[in-house]
């Protein structure tokens, strides 16, 4: 069954029209919170692997400046964000790959630091140019933090201003590199390190034939070389080496910030039983489900 509004699957999950809704983007922490409140029903909580996130455009002025990207990530404070808004159903994330990838390493930590924010922001001269910060409208969850993140980088420096669109309209956005700064997910993928190809290599830029997935549209030859060398390795250790490698080197660039892993959490009727989602947060555990009536 697809519900796709939030108020109605809150009223189905409360009726028992609905008993089990794995992973349910459309309700914000707050109302998952009120729902394993009520009698009948019960929310667990899982560790996620997919990776929420802030896209910064490294071809647009001032965020062409690495010490501008620097200071966003210094900026943004996570811990705060993810306790008070998310209800504590997130863990920060200090890179896009999970910690249990072959090839995590933290890289350079971007831990909340708004002395320091200020401090880069001056080194880079940077003058309160505009900085324009899209997300898709109709998401509860998005606006609520996006918001708070605005708050955040305005209190160290940044003139930073909410747009929100249709969702079609910042996917062409992105892929046109019409943008300077969004917020967004990566669901599924992330687990093989593999995918930092796809994210951060100069190929990858979309533009003619190339639809995905650098958006950033970050190039740094050293970073092609690393990661193309990974990928062709087959020495597990040598290529675990040279992805930490280019992940130090792409967390010190910043072009996109890691923000937190999002939980996965299960909203269920009590008589559900036997839940056990994986960090990918795919369906594959209804299989072992239990139904007592």
């Amino acid at each position: 069954k697809t519900v796709t509004d939030a108020s109605a699957l809150q009223a189905e999950l409360q009726t028992g029209g609905v008993d089990l809704a794995p992973v349910p983007s459309n309700l914000p922490p707050d109302s998952l919170k009120q729902l394993g409140a009520l009698p009948n029903l019960k929310v667990e909580q899982f560790d996620g692997s997919n990776i929420q996130y802030i896209g910064l455009n490294t071809t647009s002025p001032p965020l062409d400046k690495v010490k501008v990207r620097q200071a966003i990530g210094y900026a943004i404070d996570r811990k705060k964000i993810i306790d008070e808004l998310l209800s504590g159903q997130a863990k920060i994330a200090y890179s896009v790959l999970p910690e249990a990838s072959w090839a995590y390493t933290a890289g350079v930590k971007y831990d909340y630091d708004p002395a320091r924010a200020k401090q880069l922001l001056a080194e880079a001269g940077y003058k309160n140019e505009p900085i324009t910060f899209k997300f898709s409208s109709g998401n509860a969850a998005y606006s609520s933090y996006a918001q708070a993140i605005q708050n955040m980088l305005v209190e160290a420096g940044l003139n930073v201003q909410i747009e929100t669109l249709d969702p079609n309209t910042i996917r062409e956005n992105l892929a046109k590199g019409q943008f300077q700064m969004n917020t967004g997910a990566w669901i599924g993928g992330n687990q093989d390190p593999l995918f930092l190809k796809d994210l951060f290599t100069t190929g990858k830029i979309p533009g003619e034939g190339v639809s995905c997935c650098n958006r950033s549209r970050y190039s740094n030859p050293e970073v092609d070389n690393l990661l193309n060398a990974a990928v062709n390795e087959t020495d597990r250790p040598k290529a675990k080496d040279l992805y930490q490698r280019a992940w130090t080197l792409i967390s010190t660039d910043l072009p996109l910030v890691p923000l937190w892993y999002p939980a996965n959490m299960v909203v269920a009727n009590k008589r559900i039983g036997n839940i056990s989602i994986n960090p990918s947060g795919d369906w594959s555990f209804i299989k072992d489900i239990t139904v007592n009536n």
